[in-house]
Parts: C-alpha cells; sequence; structure tokens
C-alpha cells in the first residue's frame, strides 16, 4: 500500500475507509476492571451473539459508505478485535503504537502485516501509547489521554512530538487508571461536540475544550463504565454510531440533530470496549 493511501487529520471528517478484525477469539480477558466485574457477576461471553453484533456493525459501516478492512485474527490474541489500539493512521499515513499489556504485544506484528513496511511512516518505541488514547480531533488539534496504566507520559510526548513540530496545538489529558483509555470518558461525535465524563475530566481540561470551542455534552460515570457509553464513532456528516443499550446518550445526540446507528454491542461492551475501540479509520476527508 501506498504510505499516502491512509490519511486522518480529525475524528469527525467524513469516514471513508476503517480497520476492524473479526471477532474469532475474541473474550472477556481479566486484564481490565470493566471484564473483571462482567466475570465476576458469573456471565459468560455467547460467540454466538460475539459474531451476530460484530457483522451487524461491519453492516451499518457498509450501508453508510464505508469500506471495512479487516485483519487476520491470531489465536491467542482476544483483545485484536480492538483494533483502535495497536496503530493510529496521522496526516502522514500510519503510526505503529506501542502496547502496555504482554498479552497484547503480539498485535502488532498483526497490525504491522496488514500495512505493509512501505507504509508504516513510524513505530513508537518510547514508553507505551495506545490509540485508544489518541485523538486527533481536528486539523492542528490533538489530545492524548495519560493515565499511565496504558499510555504513559514519555510514549504520549514522543508521539506527539511530529505534531508538534508541524505546529499543531497538543494537550496531555490526565485521568485515573481504572478508565483504561481516553475513549472510555471522552470522544468526538462532530465538529465541535464531545460526549464525556465531565465529573471524571479536570476542570483545568474541561476549560481547554472549552476554549478550543468543543462543547461536551455530560455522561454519567455509570453510563460509561458499565455500557461504554462514550465509546462511539463519529462517520462525518452529522452521523454517529452508538450502542443500542446507550438510550439516554442516543436520545441527547438525536436532540442536537445527529443521526444515530445503533448496532446491539453489549457482548463487546462487558469486555471492556466497544465501537470506537473496535474501529481504526483508516482514511477521513478533512473537515470542512
Amino acid at each position: 500500500m501506498a504510505s499516502d493511501r491512509w490519511f486522518i487529520d480529525s475524528e469527525t471528517g467524513t469516514l471513508s475507509d476503517v480497520l476492524l478484525c473479526p471477532p474469532d477469539h475474541y473474550s472477556w480477558n481479566p486484564s481490565n476492571d470493566i471484564a473483571i466485574r462482567t466475570l465476576a457477576s458469573g456471565a459468560r461471553p455467547d460467540p454466538a451473539l460475539i459474531r451476530s453484533q460484530f457483522d451487524g456493525l461491519v453492516a451499518i459501516l457498509e450501508r453508510e459508505g464505508v469500506t471495512c478492512h479487516f485483519l487476520t485474527p491470531h489465536a491467542g490474541l482476544p483483545y485484536q478485535v480492538y483494533t483502535r489500539d495497536s496503530s493510529q493512521t496521522t496526516p502522514w499515513g500510519p503510526v505503529i503504537t506501542r502496547l502496555m499489556r504482554p498479552e497484547r504485544q503480539p498485535e502488532r506484528a498483526t497490525v504491522e502485516a496488514f500495512y505493509g513496511e512501505e507504509a508504516i511512516v513510524h513505530r513508537c518505541d518510547e514508553g507505551y501509547v495506545e490509540g485508544g488514547d489518541i485523538h486527533i480531533i481536528r486539523p492542528g488539534l490533538l489530545a492524548i489521554g495519560v493515565s499511565g496504566g496504558r499510555t504513559t507520559l514519555e510514549g504520549a510526548q514522543a508521539f506527539a512530538r511530529p505534531f508538534e513540530a508541524a505546529g499543531w496545538t497538543c494537550r496531555m489529558i490526565h485521568f485515573p487508571e481504572h478508565f483504561l483509555h481516553l475513549d472510555v470518558i471522552f470522544t468526538m461525535v462532530t465538529e465541535g461536540l464531545a460526549i464525556g465524563v465531565t465529573d471524571v475530566l479536570e476542570d483545568d481540561d474541561l476549560a481547554w475544550f472549552a476554549a478550543q470551542g468543543i462543547r461536551i455534552l455530560p455522561v454519567s460515570y455509570k453510563e460509561a463504565m458499565r455500557d461504554m457509553g462514550c465509546n462511539v464513532l463519529a462517520l462525518g456528516g452529522n452521523r454517529v454510531v452508538s450502542p443500542r443499550h446507550s438510550r439516554r446518550i442516543n436520545a441527547l445526540l438525536r436532540d442536537e440533530g445527529l443521526s444515530v446507528f445503533e448496532p446491539e454491542l453489549d457482548q463487546f461492551s462487558r469486555g471492556g470496549g466497544s465501537i470506537h475501540c473496535m474501529t481504526m479509520p483508516l482514511r477521513r476527508e478533512t473537515p470542512v
């Protein structure tokens, strides 16, 4: 693949291509607080339902004109389905991130095989940085979540360097480790509008978002941790994909004039991930 094939300079430009991974080996791995609580309740994943829900998400994306690309699933990599974490498309091409959890680190080879050596512009090797913490908000504006659990300050600063060199404004968003990634508590839904757990985000960060012209619709702690309610995918054109079980949030988004597409995805949210985690945008149009 040519390195200029994949291009992202925002979270909300019209999405044309996305990377997913079939959930052939997906399971609830007790490596995060959400999955640990789910397993402690006695619940167990349903493989047939997992596949059906994944296929439903793909059907929505394809119906909305998004071309879906797929990693080859490998046994022993149950969270490979969360393609957001192992790479990040940038304005200069794909970057291979560095995953913190040892059991997830082999995912790096599978995503490298997808892109091909000629397309990869950089491999992260300082600290740790995962795609769920990286928000390329709009041209010139980057936010990176830093919990120390999945993304470290060293890794975030190293990832931000090329953006800063290109004149971008970059912000480190610090939050408690048990939230896993920034996209559990904050996600853009359309240009200038996000959803977020405003009681968790620091006041200085809320003020910074406001200064950038970003309004945040409030999501509760329970909605974020129980339902993965912030973990949605903007398609561009005032369209967003959000889990069906996030009823209040979806009504809130519709009140803002957005078209909301609602796949069933509880089998994934109960394992600690959802739509944003499951999708790595490969190409978006630059917002007008």
